[in-house]
């Protein structure tokens, strides 16, 4: 789950860079944030998934919207929100004892 979550952490990113630097252009960026889809790559995953189809028009009508980023779900709307409490806020289990 390392390397997926280091992917996931590296797309925002990117998709940040990005923005900056074709907004001169009038292009517009756009992020699509989503935890687990249910599709086949996540069969094995004991975890909540999202609809494909909903996370499709959440994106469609995110872009139709000109979002910079689209939250498909509770989970990406979360990390997004905790981002600037650190660590501790993002994975609050490693500080409960």
């Amino acid at each position: 789950m390392g390397a997926y979550s280091a992917a996931k952490s590296a797309e925002w990113s990117l998709s940040n860079s990005l923005r900056l630097e074709l907004a001169p252009k009038n292009i517009l960026v756009s992020g699509l944030h989503v935890a687990y889809m249910d599709t086949d790559m996540t069969a094995n995953i004991k975890a909540p998934k999202s609809n494909p189809a909903e996370i499709a028009k959440i994106a469609i009508d995110g872009l139709e919207a000109n979002s910079f980023e689209i939250l498909a779900d509770n989970m990406s709307r979360m990390v997004q929100k905790n981002f600037a409490g650190g660590v501790k806020e993002i994975y609050p289990q490693l500080f409960e004892q």
